[in-house]
């Protein structure tokens, strides 16, 4: 069955609510109102029952915690509004898992933990359907290549000089190279964009399979720069790369895109139905753009 991402707030509440679940605390009844959204509210004396005992006088705890309730209810918000919000049954299961488990302190914890059990299917649900509208992500830039490194630009020269006299290369960086790879030939193996510095990437990168460029100065010393394929990260483009690791990064790169929709959600569900929020300045103050609450 396939796993699906759901969003960052649910996440936390539910790794806030484990935590709390191992001490033991009675309900607080200080109904003092500290945030609310369209109708709804959180008190204090809810606020205490969510929080592990002394955490709930730790201003940054405290001010996390309103701002992933707050953030929580416009999700729903959201999700409604486009049709997905939990249903009956989902939100019936989701009682019945947290009762099975007995992982609530309270009655506080008990119901908000069910509510974001619920609210995961619901994201998840529509999660599901998002995906089938996302087009294949493009495959990220990848590089197969060797090299040989060398101190000084004169050193480099020669180097090249050798190998378009008829050289071996990788004898070369076995004979000469100062880098680590330098006893395995110079191979640097397949990586994807980003994992050398800006020079040696800009050069590598322009170049094509068959290449061998340089010098290319860095912070490490010149390098001579062998290219074994070059270009997107397909079978097609690199075919002496190992295929199971070119399908990995597309199905890293499709992840990736799926997590895109989640943080879409969030954004849309703060644009949307953000600007009702209220929390008591005692917390600290909101920023209505984000619902992250700045304290101190």
């Amino acid at each position: 069955m396939k796993q699906l991402r759901v969003p960052s707030f649910v996440c936390a509440v539910v790794a806030l609510l484990l935590v709390a679940s191992s001490c033991g605390s009675d309900s607080s009844s200080d109904s003092t109102v500290i945030a609310s959204i369209a109708g709804r509210e959180l008190t204090r004396g809810q606020l205490d029952d969510l929080l592990p005992d002394g955490n709930n006088t730790v201003d940054t705890r405290v001010a996390s915690t309103v701002s992933e309730w707050l953030l929580a209810q416009v999700v729903e918000f959201e999700l409604e509004r486009r049709g997905f919000g939990p249903t009956e049954q989902e939100r019936s299961d989701s009682v019945e898992l947290v009762d099975l488990r007995g992982i609530g302190r309270n009655d506080t914890e008990e119901v908000l933990l069910a509510n974001s059990y619920a609210l995961s299917l619901a994201a998840g649900r529509w999660s599901a359907e998002e995906v089938l509208t996302l087009d294949e992500p493009e495959p990220p830039m990848y590089l197969c290549s060797n090299h040989i490194l060398l101190r000084d630009i004169t050193e480099a020269e020669a180097a090249l000089e050798r190998f378009n006299a008829g050289e071996d290369f990788a004898e070369l960086a076995i004979e000469l190279s100062t880098g680590p790879s330098g006893p395995n030939g110079g191979d640097l193996g397949c990586v994807v964009e980003g994992q050398f510095v800006e020079p040696f990437e800009e050069a590598a990168f322009a170049a094509e399979a068959g290449d061998v460029i340089g010098p290319v100065e860095t912070a490490f010393g010149f390098h001579v720069i062998q290219i074994e394929s070059v270009g997107p990260a397909t079978v097609e483009n690199h075919p002496t790369a190992d295929p199971v690791e070119i399908a990995q990064l597309m199905l890293q790169a499709r992840q990736f895109q799926e997590a895109g929709l989640i943080g879409m959600l969030e954004a849309a569900a703060i644009d949307n139905f953000g600007g009702d929020a209220f929390v008591d300045p005692s917390i600290g103050t909101l920023d209505p753009m984000t619902l992250e609450i700045s304290v101190g």
